[in-house]
């Protein structure tokens, strides 16, 4: 990241992604939506989409806007997108809420307020896919983790036409025969298709250069060919499974059991290339936010062992819930906040320090934050999601219901942890903002 511009935006994207998580914690732990409710219900809709869109989706955007120029070491093509993205992509997701609390009974919006909100996050995630491929592929050799951020977009592309689709029969404004089917047989494949497809695999991607960049790390020698067959092929198989149930009955399993071999391949590869990275890495103390992501990968590893379990015991063990909420609360919440922070410290570094660096003593990226408090607050979250993981799993709403408040406090804890590193609180008083250091904004950078 030394050399590479400052995203306006990042900031501002990462500060609404955390409000959504904290609200969507909320709601959990006040019985809003699944498990209290049907997991179809639309109280869980609202929850999931503020998870997954408003949490996971904004904070990758906001992420890949400051990391894809690095990937492909290159400017970013059309930048300019970032803003009225955001934008389309907050009153995206208030529009499709309003529809989802409308649909159960809790607000008096008209429920084709949801294709409209679906058509303003169809338009800000497209806008911002276009500039990540754009940017990418601007360079005639894509890397590791480009290829994995490149699949990672694919993958939103497909999971955003079918959520758009879903809000029309929801709307009532698709009313075909075929609908009620589509709805059956298209809910588990937009569900995986961002999870797993949108959400991990850019994880992935943009893991491996974290890691290798905070480790000190390779970066070369990944098993790129390996992981990536078994990817295409794990989300293929995912895509085609209705298709194949339409020609012939049975046929849908036969392809997620194939998806899943695939998807278990890919994790032992990518768990080996990580474990590598971990044994030759040259920075022998690993940082906070390294061991937390480390510690993440646990969720991932069970969330997978789950699934297979349950769909070999089927009706027998009913995993499916719990390894979703392993995967995003886990897995994929645990990896962006332990990324958060050192994300939020490290580009404010470089914002403010950046115009004097090498000209005047300034503090180290470590002095942004003080790691002991960071340390207690990932602890705690990390407790919150075992209890919640385990709650379901026992069907015991009421400690699942403790466990989302545990989560609440640790995510609050840790987001303001990352607005004193952004205002420099923790930074020695005398060299805090030497003569020509840039005091940075709470929400946007001051220089791109």
């Amino acid at each position: 990241m030394p050399g590479a511009p400052i995203s306006r935006w990042t900031m501002s994207y990462f500060a609404l992604s955390l409000l959504c998580l904290l609200l969507a914690v909320a709601a959990m732990g006040a019985g809003f939506g699944f498990p209290s409710e049907d997991v179809g219900a639309p109280d869980t809709l609202v929850v999931v989409h503020l998870l997954a869109i408003g949490w996971l989706g904004l904070l990758f955007c906001g992420a890949l806007l400051q990391f894809v120029p690095v990937l492909a070491a290159a400017k970013p093509c059309f930048a300019s997108v970032a803003a009225p993205a955001l934008v389309m992509l907050a009153f995206g997701l208030a529009a499709l809420i309003a529809g989802f609390l409308s649909l159960g009974g809790r607000a008096g919006f008209d429920l084709e307020i949801m294709p409209v909100g679906a058509v303003l996050l169809a338009s800000g995630f497209s806008a911002l896919a276009i500039s990540y491929a754009a940017t990418i592929l601007s360079r005639p050799v894509v890397d590791h983790s480009g290829k994995l951020v490149l699949i990672g977009l694919i993958s939103l592309l497909v999971t955003m036409a079918l959520g758009a689709a879903f809000t029309s029969v929801l709307s009532g404004l698709l009313n075909a025969e075929w609908s009620a089917d589509l709805l059956v047989r298209g809910l588990p494949v937009h569900a995986f298709s961002g999870v797993v497809g949108w959400m991990s695999i850019t994880a992935v991607g943009v893991s491996y250069r974290l890691f290798s960049m905070f480790m000190l790390a390779p970066e070369s020698g990944f098993s790129t060919r390996r992981l990536i067959v078994s990817l295409v092929g794990g989300l293929l198989m995912l895509w085609l499974s209705p298709f194949f149930a339409s020609i012939y009955p049975g046929a849908d399993m036969a392809a997620e059991w194939t998806a899943i071999a695939f998807f278990a391949v890919a994790l032992f590869v990518y768990l080996s290339d990580i474990s590598r990275m971990v044994r030759t890495r040259r920075r022998k103390a690993l940082e906070l936010n390294t061991l937390a992501g480390i510690a993440s990968l646990a969720y991932l590893l069970v969330a997978v062992v789950m699934i297979a379990i349950g769909q070999v015991f089927t009706g027998k063990f009913a995993f499916g819930p719990a390894a979703i909420y392993a995967l995003v609360m886990g897995w994929l919440s645990g990896l962006g906040l332990a990324q958060l922070y050192k994300i939020v410290p490290f580009v404010t570094w470089l914002e403010a320090y950046g115009p004097v660096m090498g000209r005047v003593a300034v503090p180290r990226v470590q002095d942004l934050v003080k790691e002991r408090r960071g340390r207690r607050w990932f602890i705690l979250y990390h407790l919150g999601v075992f209890l919640g993981v385990a709650a379901l799993l026992c069907n015991a709403d009421l400690v699942f219901r403790l466990a989302a408040w545990v989560e609440f406090a640790a995510v609050a804890g840790l987001a303001i942890e990352l607005v004193r590193a952004r205002r420099l609180g923790y930074a020695p008083a005398d060299i805090r903002l030497p003569q020509g250091a840039v005091r940075p904004h709470l929400l946007f950078a001051n220089q791109i």
